[in-house]
């Protein structure tokens, strides 16, 4: 399959106005990203990578379940690599020397309900790992992700995914609000299912606590420049790359040579033509 044969008539395209907000605020959400019938595949493939993998797989302290480099545990979330209605938002976002660099099912189960001062513990961070405490500041915008949310997430119980809106322009830590004890200006990304939001390396953010009942449910899909190597693979497996085609093949992180990653080759790079096309 060539370039030529993709349909890119349902890529979606990143408005003048979502990406200043993008910039200014650090995340972006797209609702309603997942149709209903293939947010209930992902949740039937949560459930049975779950029960596969569930003495398996990590857990956090917090007791959050999850697995990473999850594409290759089930063909469902493949789908999600170039996912017509979010990724393009990403590849618009980072420019075209960009790959997957993690997968990532997380399922959060329900505890009882925190005390107040427990509510404002929270595991806030910036992601890519220790590249944060490398690297001179201002950091530059390295990688993103994408939230896919497969649980109702828009009730403070939810777990949902916290945010600190503009943290991905400041310098150091946000400061500590002394009257809630959260950091100045968090907030909850209290979202429906299959909707999605768009965060870059950058935003602090941080998982919520669930007391809902319920599982809370997301699977999140990394993007970041080539020369940032993966967090979660090194190289996929032949079965995955055979499937694929241009566009996911550079997503996949496929190359004719090792220096591609630093020096592009043509052929590698196919969202390079796209995106200049």
């Amino acid at each position: 399959m060539s370039l030529t044969d993709i349909d890119t008539s349902k890529f979606a395209v990143l408005s003048e106005e979502q990406r200043r907000f993008f910039n200014t605020q650090g995340y972006l959400v797209v609702e309603d990203a997942l149709p209903s019938d293939y947010l209930a595949e992902l949740n039937q493939a949560a459930d049975e990578v779950y029960a596969r993998m569930k003495d398996r797989a990590l857990k956090s302290s917090g007791n959050e379940w999850s697995v990473r480099n999850c594409i290759v545990q089930h063909d469902t979330f493949f789908r999600l690599l170039d996912y017509p209605t979010t990724v393009p938002l990403a590849w618009q976002l980072l420019n075209w020397n960009i790959q997957m660099n993690t997968s990532h099912l997380v399922i959060l189960p329900p505890k009882a309900e925190p005390t107040e001062e427990e509510k404002v513990k929270l595991g806030f961070h910036r992601d890519g790992g220790t590249s944060s405490k490398e690297m001179e500041e201002p950091h530059p915008r390295i990688m993103l992700k994408i939230a896919y949310i497969l649980s109702d997430q828009r009730g403070e119980s939810s777990g949902a995914t916290w945010i600190v809106p503009g943290s991905n322009r400041i310098t150091g830590r946000p400061p500590v609000d002394p009257q809630t004890g959260n950091l100045v200006g968090a907030k909850m990304v209290n979202l429906k299912p299959g909707d999605a939001f768009l965060f870059e390396q950058r935003t602090y953010h941080s998982g919520g606590h669930n007391w809902s009942g319920i599982p809370r449910r997301t699977v999140f899909f990394g993007y970041g420049y080539r020369w940032f190597k993966p967090m979660d693979y090194i190289q996929m497996p032949d079965e995955i790359v055979a499937r694929a085609n241009p566009i996911q093949k550079q997503l996949l992180g496929v190359v004719a040579d090792p220096l591609s990653y630093f020096i592009p080759v043509e052929e590698d790079v196919p969202l390079k033509k796209l995106l200049e096309g």
